[in-house]
């Protein structure tokens, strides 16, 4: 199911449109219309695209060209690492957050090319963050430890 603004891409650079252009890849309904919800409430943000699929999420990508996605790790038809990799085929500065519930997947993440892996449960606050860094060029990692 496609949820999105028809809208076509623009090449205007974020800081030219005030605003951080965000897609959303998740299976979890209540979840992805909560981040909706959230980023629409939020200064800043503008959702151009929702997903319920890795493949989805691949061919949204590929039509809004966001500034950054937020992925689920855990999809139907294509998970999110699947879907990482293969927009970053094609999109090989595509700025990815993994949104996952389970601590310690963040090292599969980044290798496949995730800048950033956020828990599910970490503070709203941190994962405005984490978009406005990851959006910036800089790699994070939100709700967990240190890497080791």
């Amino acid at each position: 199911m496609s949820i999105s603004n028809k809208a076509q891409p623009t090449e205007m650079a974020t800081e030219e449109r005030n605003h951080i252009r965000v897609l959303i890849a998740e299976d979890h309904r209540v979840v992805r219309e909560g981040l909706v919800a959230l980023l629409a409430l939020s200064p800043g943000f503008e959702v151009v695209a929702q997903a319920c699929d890795g493949q989805e999420a691949v061919d949204l990508f590929r039509e809004h060209r966001p500034d950054v996605t937020l992925m689920d790790l855990r999809m139907p038809r294509m998970d999110g690492l699947a879907a990482i990799q293969n927009i970053l085929t094609d999109y090989p500065d595509a700025r990815i957050i993994v949104l996952t519930t389970f601590a310690g997947e963040e090292e599969n993440c980044l290798r496949a090319g995730a800048r950033s892996v956020a828990l599910k449960d970490a503070p709203l606050d941190d994962l405005l963050s984490a978009i406005r860094e990851v959006n910036g060029g800089t790699t994070t990692i939100v709700g967990v430890g240190e890497l080791t």
